[in-house]
């Protein structure tokens, strides 16, 4: 039986209909009322997408999928974790309105901290840790860049984290409750940490980017060391890990010069992650 409910996620909104009994009750432990609806609403959707088993997949598996488009199949143990990832695929994919960088991003006092790096750089646990000190989640994932503003419009979603970021969260925040643990994904576990209340309730507010910090946990560093990036190499280095930089044309290299030109770039080695917090703070506050 296909049951239908929607994710109101400023700036974007997703129809799903779904063959799953347990999804969307699954996904009320990481979204609030007011952004997962039970029901399909008289709305416009960005995004109309399908996860259901079909009957010639062996084991009752799901299928994410936007329109023909295939994303992955996935156990329905892993119904969640393939979920979100789905959703991730929608917006690195398919929106073109902002220009969209792989970071995550936060605000405090009102001003962003963009953090690019790639997978296995200790971002998404730097990320939960400055939120959980009372940074402002825009997002873990997708920084979007408005090519008219120049501002960072948020896409606020739960903060996925995996193997050893699990235990460092744990152990610094051991209050803190983490949601819908897997284990045996094809990234090993997972699990996810609720955005701030303050997170989800300015998710429709903008920042104005400050610094572009490209971070990289190395247990075996001595303390902290970085150095700045010149305007030229921090362009370089945000169009590689943008999603749709050349697809956007003339648009996205204008979007991302006012970006590189805007901002202070930096590449940290860290063996601790408060470190690399206090010395973003120390950025952040000089004049």
């Amino acid at each position: 039986m296909t049951r239908p409910f929607a994710l109101e996620l400023a700036p974007f909104k997703f129809l799903i209909n779904t063959s799953s009994s347990h999804l969307y009750h699954q996904l009320s432990d990481l979204y609030p009322s007011e952004i997962l609806i039970a029901e399909e609403l008289n709305s416009i959707y960005d995004f109309k997408v399908s996860y259901k088993s079909r009957f010639w997949q062996p084991g009752g598996s799901m299928a994410f999928q936007l329109g023909h488009q295939h994303f992955r199949y996935a156990d329905p143990s892993q119904a969640v974790p393939m979920f979100e990832w789905g959703l991730n695929w929608c917006v690195a994919t398919y929106q073109s309105r902002f220009l969209c960088i792989h970071a995550a991003v936060l605000e405090k006092n009102g001003v962003a901290v963009i953090l690019p790096a790639p997978p296995g750089s200790g971002k998404s646990t730097l990320c939960a840790m400055m939120m959980l000190q009372g940074w402002r989640l825009l997002s873990d994932e997708h920084c979007m860049v408005d090519p008219v503003s120049g501002n960072i419009v948020p896409c606020v979603r739960p903060l996925s984290l995996k193997n050893n970021s699990l235990a460092v969260i744990s152990r610094l925040f051991p209050d803190v409750k983490l949601f819908q643990k897997t284990e045996k994904t094809h990234k090993g576990t997972m699990a996810y940490l609720q955005p701030t209340a303050t997170s989800w309730q300015k998710r429709e507010v903008t920042a104005r980017p400050r610094l572009v910090i490209f971070p990289k946990f190395n247990a075996a560093a001595q303390d902290l060391s970085g150095y700045a990036l010149t305007q030229s190499q921090l362009f370089m280095q945000l169009a590689v890990n943008s999603f749709n930089y050349s697809v956007m044309g003339q648009t996205g290299f204008d979007a991302l010069c006012r970006l590189s030109s805007s901002v202070e770039g930096y590449c940290f080695e860290y063996n601790d992650g408060q470190l690399a917090i206090n010395e973003i703070e120390a950025l952040l506050n000089e004049e």
